[in-house]
């Protein structure tokens, strides 16, 4: 075995005793290992099943030593276990009805897939019971995402911008169109960071990761990774009240990718040159005009996972030769799950939205900016998954659960360390508490937010 992946079994296999004592290294561990798939960078190691490995022990250990599973009796939690029932019952659907289950083995594969992405969220929520926790979670994200950013850069400045940008192979974003969705879901929470930390180089850090994420989107040369990176500076630049920290940023970052910008992406990016309807526009348009027919014929259940099949395209497709995914993850639950699953999948994520908007009313009232930046980076990474997912199937993106088990976080932890801070407020000067008769300790006050 090569030493890349000596290393690389030497730092996962001592660890995976102290993913059961300590369950959110166990969570840390197994967010780096789905998010980089750095197996793949030991050119030996990759076969053997690390995410496996890992999430086994954390999952023993969470149930064991987890303290944090009554966060799971929350809005989102009850949401996602109702979507995942309801995953369920579209899946024993298809595999009884004729017309679909000549699909039934990959059907029943991808519902084991993404059966283990909501069992690791459901672990995640259990183990995430502090601010710090989720604190340390957010920055290990990050950290993933700012090597992509900084290993790509030289690429871009060595070829022009004449080449894609894509993720790590076998990941979950080594699509270019994959890989863009995760930058503009990331580059909140760089821009927010940079805006949290208190240590100067980490400002530093994250501003410049920040500006160097416009130009590696750009050069994904992902159309709806460009609208979505549109919406999400959009909303920055609206939710922020000093703006003169993102005007410049967005400019400067801007430039660059323009300046870089060849023809080729130019012309690709523009919408009123004659050929703009392209290849890949209308396999868009083929693909959800088949998941509407499709939903219309089956509208309660729809055709169960992975229901794009060449038989079924010959069924509903205008061009029943081009199959291709939905390219949308709203046409994708629509086909895969009916209407009545794309009304429980779109609850579930506007849900945490609705969930975001209070902690950032509560947070502005109260004078906390760490928790509103908290809020702000969270709100803005949704929304870019739900503007680019319009035109990428990647309605299962581990990524997006990843951030629907820190909402679920962030709820719990800041009404407890509300609650802290205002019995630390309430609480007598020190010299007043020594000369006091009986219990000095403070009655405890009821949870000053109830989520």
């Amino acid at each position: 075995m090569p030493v890349r992946g000596i290393l690389l079994a030497l730092w996962i296999f001592p660890s995976l005793p102290l993913c059961i004592f300590r369950p959110f290294y166990g969570i840390v561990l197994w967010t780096i290992i789905s998010f980089t798939s750095v197996q793949w960078y030991t050119y030996s190691a990759y076969e053997l099943p690390w995410a496996q490995l890992v999430a086994a022990p954390t999952i023993i250990g969470a149930l064991v030593f987890g303290r944090g599973w009554r966060n799971f009796l929350s809005t989102q939690g009850m949401l996602m276990v109702l979507l995942w029932i309801w995953f369920t019952v579209t899946t024993l659907t298809a595999v009884d009805t004729p017309i679909l289950s000549d699909n039934a083995e990959w059907t029943w594969y991808r519902w084991g897939f993404v059966t283990k992405i909501m069992l690791m969220t459901v672990i995640a929520i259990a183990v995430l019971d502090s601010f710090e926790r989720l604190r340390n979670l957010v920055l290990v994200i990050a950290g993933c995402f700012g090597i992509f950013v900084v290993k790509c850069l030289p690429f871009l400045i060595s070829q022009g911008g004449e080449d894609r940008v894509y993720g790590p192979e076998k990941s979950m974003i080594a699509d270019n169109n994959d890989f863009g969705l995760a930058l503009n879901m990331t580059m909140p929470l760089f821009f927010y960071l940079a805006q949290s930390e208190t240590r100067p180089w980490a400002k530093r850090l994250f501003y410049f990761l920040t500006v160097a994420t416009v130009p590696a989107i750009f050069f994904t040369y992902s159309r709806g990774a460009l609208v979505g990176l549109v919406a999400v500076t959009g909303v920055m630049f609206l939710q922020l009240k000093q703006r003169r920290f993102l005007v410049p940023i967005f400019l400067v970052a801007v430039s660059v990718a323009v300046l870089m910008a060849p023809d080729k992406w130019k012309d690709r990016m523009d919408p009123t040159r004659q050929d703009a309807m392209d290849g890949s526009a209308y396999s868009r348009i083929n693909a959800w005009t088949f998941s509407w027919r499709l939903a219309c014929d089956y509208p309660v259940t729809g055709g169960g996972f992975d229901t794009f099949t060449k038989e079924l395209f010959l069924r509903y497709a205008p061009t029943p030769g081009d199959v291709h995914g939905p390219h949308s993850i709203y046409f994708g639950v629509l086909a895969e799950h009916g209407f009545a699953g794309l009304a429980l999948y779109v609850t579930f994520v506007l849900s945490c939205l609705v969930s975001l908007r209070r902690i950032l009313r509560f947070a502005r009232a109260r004078g906390d900016d760490l928790v509103a930046n908290y809020a702000n980076m969270f709100t803005i990474s949704i929304i870019g998954f739900l503007i680019s997912g319009f035109f990428l199937g990647r309605q299962y993106f581990d990524y997006m659960f990843t951030i629907v088990a820190c909402v679920i976080a962030l709820k719990r932890t800041v009404a407890g360390r509300w609650r802290e801070q205002d019995e630390e407020a309430e609480a007598p000067p020190e010299e007043d508490a020594d000369s006091m008769t009986g219990d000095p300790t403070p009655a405890h006050g009821e949870a000053v937010v109830q989520w």
